[in-house]
C-alpha cells in the first residue's frame, strides 16, 4: 500500500509545480517582444514535457515497482508530453488578428444575404502557407468570413478559434493537440483574418492540420487544411 500512496502524493505535487508554473507564463494574447515570446515558449514547453516524464515515470514505478519501469515510463510519458505540449502552448505560438473589410450593406449584396436566411455565419476562404514546412519553421494562415443578422444588430460577440489536430497513423485518426479562442466586438458584414503558426525545433514529423472556426448569434463554421511536417 505504500508504493501507490507514494505515487499519488508525488503526482499530486507535480501536479502543483505545474499550476504555479504556468502561472507566471504571459496571458494569452498580452504585447511581447521576440524575445519574451520565445522565453514563454520555451518555458511553457519545458513545464508540460517535465511533468509529463514525472507522471510517466511515476506511474512506470507504481505498475512495475522497479528502475526499469520506472525509465521506460518517463520515456513514454516525455514522448507524449511533447506531442501534446505544442497544443498546450499554443497561445505562446500562434496569433491571430482580424479587421473589417466590407459592412453589412455590401455583404449582403456580394453574397445575396436576406434577412429570411436569419442569422448566418460563413468562412469563405481560408488558406495556409506553405503546406510543407521543417520543425523549427512556421506557416501563414489567412481567410475571410462573414457575419450576417438582422437590421440593426450591433456589437456582436464574435470567436476566432484556431486549432491543431495531429493524425495519429497507429491508431489511424486525428488528435487535437489543443486550441485558442479569441474574441472580438465586431459588427455585421465581412472580415479578413490573417495570422501564423509557428512550430517548436523538436516537433515530430507527420500530418497536421490547422483549422479555423467563427462563432457568433448562435451559428458557426469551421475550416481546416493540412499541412506536412517534414525535416528535410
Amino acid at each position: 500500500m505504500k508504493r501507490p500512496i507514494a505515487a499519488t502524493v508525488s503526482l499530486a505535487v507535480a501536479a502543483t509545480l505545474l499550476a504555479n508554473g504556468c502561472a507566471t507564463l504571459p496571458e494569452p494574447g498580452t504585447p511581447l517582444t521576440p524575445e519574451q515570446r520565445q522565453k514563454a515558449q520555451r518555458d511553457c514547453m519545458i513545464q508540460y514535457t517535465v511533468v509529463g516524464g514525472i507522471g510517466g515515470a511515476l506511474l512506470g514505478n507504481l505498475f512495475g515497482g522497479n528502475t526499469r519501469s520506472t525509465v521506460i515510463g518517463a520515456v513514454a510519458g516525455s514522448a507524449l508530453g511533447y506531442a501534446v505540449a505544442w497544443g498546450h502552448c499554443l497561445s505562446h505560438y500562434s496569433n491571430l488578428s482580424s479587421f473589417p473589410v466590407a459592412d453589412a450593406q455590401q455583404t449582403a449584396q456580394q453574397v445575396g444575404w436576406q434577412p429570411a436566411r436569419g442569422n448566418e455565419v460563413k468562412i469563405q476562404n481560408f488558406a495556409i502557407s506553405p503546406r510543407e514546412v521543417r520543425p523549427g519553421g512556421g506557416v501563414d494562415l489567412g481567410g475571410s468570413y462573414y457575419v450576417m443578422g438582422p437590421a440593426g444588430t450591433r456589437d456582436v460577440k464574435v470567436t476566432e478559434t484556431r486549432t491543431v489536430h495531429f493524425y495519429d497513423p497507429g491508431e489511424k485518426q486525428w488528435k487535437e493537440l489543443g486550441s485558442v479562442d479569441q474574441n472580438v466586438t465586431a459588427a455585421l458584414g465581412t472580415r479578413r483574418a490573417e495570422g501564423r503558426f509557428d512550430l517548436p525545433a523538436d516537433v515530430p514529423e507527420g500530418r497536421y492540420r490547422v483549422s479555423l472556426k467563427v462563432a457568433a448569434l448562435g451559428r458557426s463554421d469551421e475550416v481546416g487544411q493540412e499541412i506536412v511536417v517534414r525535416k528535410g
